[in-house]
């Protein structure tokens, strides 16, 4: 057998095998993780940018806003659980691909969209190429990272989507705004790129599943062995036969600190999809701040990519550090900062005034975007390493059918009806009043339960980390696997 080189070394072919060429090192699989994290969500959100001029040419209100939205993000779950599952089972590099293809080529077709259905199509068809990342991103970023600087490195790539959305917000308000018609040629710019990207991840090489926690616990001092049979058998350890579905999600889901993390997010996904979905419209309204287009687009992304950035790096440094000494501190700062985000909401709602908005909405945007590394790697830490891809799939499919999913719809038929003209407020752009109402007696309660949940879910965390350092993976025998 040949020698098989360290995870980060020289990728040169050696004994006659060729070897792909690209480099696995951890950084470069990083750097390329945030290229397509910041591709994923400007393409998710250059349709919130431009919606408002979107919604006048093609004819429909605030209702048919929330069911765009909402017929990604149900499409997306759905999509979500079966991709996951795929890349537990298959290379992830290749599920990335895949996805950053498919969801580039649904974006740069919604340019063609001639009347609200197929709009509505190319949103959906979106969904089935977003839905297969994530999960396969993260559990690929784990395996290149170690637990102690785990909620780091996702708060660091958490950060490259906040970037995305200031780009789709921005490009959407500003491409909406020049003539009729315009708007598409955001879809087109923002779509192309990720088929270039899809190509460069298809050629990285990936590291050995759960390498980076046994290369720091010691397991595997080093990759590069002398003996043939060590490597042997380090690679043997990472193939894990097929768990049949109902058994996978019921081993997922018997963990407690997962189900604490999924009802977090649940709440937490309503309140920021319906905050990123209507925002640019809501500054929009003459009876609010009265933006333009275009300004109304960098407005909302600058705010949310200032103070999600900042909120998604301190959450992910200060829970490494407190995790040194309490065991459970990455739910626990999550717990925290959405219950503070949940007053703050309501007020920010109740001014017109852009200098008390902006601050607002800024440390608002920190808060809930702080939510997003420490429990990614709180739920990477919390499961064995095998079910990595599927517990992220897992959790996001109910966090999304049950939040995300449904809370745009909610929310724009709400404003519909608190509009006692049911329609002309939107169209005269007077609708920030309805909106905001909408947005009050549903996103606040929300996001103060969420973090109600997490403070007092903490504690699971010690326990469940210990009992996933020493679960053994599932073994064949004869056809029945054992777990």
């Amino acid at each position: 057998m040949q020698k098989v080189p360290a995870f980060g070394k020289s990728n040169v072919a050696r004994r006659g095998n060729v070897a792909r060429s690209g480099s696995s090192s951890p950084r470069t699989i990083f750097w390329l993780l945030c290229v397509i994290s910041f591709l994923n969500y400007m393409d998710r959100y250059v349709l919130s940018g431009s919606v408002n001029t979107v919604a006048h040419e093609l004819h429909f209100s605030l209702d048919g806003v929330g069911y765009l939205s909402s017929a990604f993000l149900i499409v997306y779950t759905v999509f979500t659980l079966p991709l996951s599952i795929w890349a537990d089972r298959a290379n992830r590099k290749d599920v990335i691909a895949l996805s950053v293809a498919v969801w580039s080529v649904a974006t740069a077709a919604t340019a063609l969209a001639g009347n609200y259905l197929t709009l509505f199509i190319s949103r959906m068809v979106l969904g089935i190429g977003e839905a297969g990342y994530f999960p396969a991103g993260t559990a690929l970023l784990s395996d290149c990272y170690s637990r102690e600087k785990r909620s780091q490195v996702m708060g660091r790539w958490s950060g490259a989507q906040y970037i995305g959305i200031l780009a789709g917000f921005g490009l959407g308000g500003a491409l909406a705004g020049l003539f009729t018609g315009s708007w598409r040629i955001a879809f087109l710019l923002t779509g192309i790129p990720g088929l270039i990207v899809a190509f460069l991840v298809w050629r990285i090489r990936e590291p050995r599943r759960n390498q980076a926690d046994e290369e720091a616990g010691g397991n595997l001092a080093s990759a590069d062995f002398a003996d043939p049979g060590a490597v042997e058998s380090a690679l043997i350890q990472t193939q894990v036969p097929r768990i049949p579905f109902w058994t996978l999600c019921k081993q997922v889901m018997r963990i407690k600190s997962v189900i604490v993390i999924t009802f977090m997010q649940i709440f937490s996904f309503f309140v920021f999809s319906v905050c990123v979905t209507f925002l640019p419209t809501y500054l929009q309204q003459k009876d609010t701040l009265h933006l333009s287009s275009g300004l109304a687009g960098i407005y909302s992304g600058g705010v949310v990519v200032i103070g999600g950035l900042i909120g998604t790096l301190c959450s992910g440094y200060l829970a490494d550090y407190l995790e040194r000494f309490h065991s459970g501190s990455r739910i626990l700062t999550s717990g925290i900062v959405l219950m503070v985000s949940a007053p703050l909401l309501a007020v920010s709602l109740s001014t017109h005034n852009i200098y008390i908005f902006t601050p607002l909405f800024m440390i608002i945007a920190g808060l809930l975007c702080a939510f997003n590394g420490p429990s990614t790697a709180a739920l990477q830490d919390i499961v064995p390493y095998w079910l990595r891809s599927s517990a992220i799939g897992i959790t996001l499919m109910i966090g999304h059918l049950f939040g995300d999913a449904v809370s745009p719809t909610i929310v724009g038929i709400l404003a519909t009806d608190f509009d006692p003209t049911h329609g002309s407020h939107f169209a005269t752009g007077m609708a920030g009043h309805d909106l905001a109402l909408a947005i009050i007696y549903t996103c606040v309660p929300a996001i103060f339960i969420a973090g109600l949940i997490g403070v007092f879910g903490a504690r699971y965390m010690h326990q469940d980390v210990v009992d996933a350092e020493n679960a053994k993976p599932p073994v064949l025998i004869g056809e029945n696997v054992t777990v």
